[in-house]
């Protein structure tokens, strides 16, 4: 088979599976070499799972990546920044309020310990403790000053009564949006008369990490 037919039976083959790991990817050219395999991913600028250890592939024209510059694709998660690092420096760093440990794993969907660490040890990130939790922030101190200036700003606001939340959370769902946006929440709450507040709900939103976020 000469290398055009492989390539083209490679793209067939994503087409039809979308999501591709190597073990796959060797039966359907016929080749152990990973070298073989590797070049032939790199002809069609394919892209690797920042999830899974980097196992899986996917073509660019298949992804569809939302707003904030993620696809998921069942537990399989790829980002416009290629790897896990790359993404974590990008989202801590362009933080209005820098991010803690939690935030980051319900945004990534995966555990982000060891590549903090990476940042940090490479001094892509900085780290404070604030309250109870690390805090993860741009390296340049004037940036993560800012970043704790809003964090404590946030962390000062009188919690809200669990009823108003448990509203904005099912609004924000039967917006069925992958990226909400507050003003949406507020016009479907506003049919139902509902007497919460812009406030409220752009609270709901910082405290539950659902503001919307791009990798621009």
């Amino acid at each position: 088979m000469s290398k055009e037919n492989k390539l083209e039976v490679l793209k067939t083959a994503f087409r039809k599976h979308r999501v591709l790991d190597i073990k796959k990817l060797s039966k359907i050219i016929n080749t152990s070499s990973r070298s073989t395999i590797f070049r032939y991913l790199r002809e069609l600028k394919h892209l690797t799972s920042y999830t899974h250890s980097g196992k899986y592939y996917t073509l660019p024209e298949i992804a569809q990546f939302e707003e904030d510059g993620f696809w998921h694709y069942g537990d399989i998660s790829f980002s416009l920044r290629g790897t896990l690092v790359n993404t974590l420096e990008h989202v801590i760093t362009m933080s209005e309020s820098g991010k803690t440990n939690p935030e980051l794993e319900k945004y990534f969907r995966i555990r982000v310990q060891e590549s903090l660490r990476a940042l940090l040890q490479t001094k892509k990130i900085a780290r404070e403790k604030i309250a109870s939790h690390n805090l993860y922030l741009n390296p340049n101190s004037s940036v993560s000053a800012q970043q704790i200036k809003k964090r404590q700003t946030f962390g000062s606001k009188k919690k809200l009564p669990s009823w108003i939340v448990a509203e904005i959370l099912i609004e924000t769902i039967r917006a069925c949006s992958s990226s909400p946006q507050i003003e949406d929440v507020m016009k479907r709450l506003k049919k139902r008369r509902s007497s919460i507040t812009y406030d409220q709900v752009k609270q709901v939103f910082e405290e539950e990490s659902l503001e919307k976020k791009t990798l621009d």
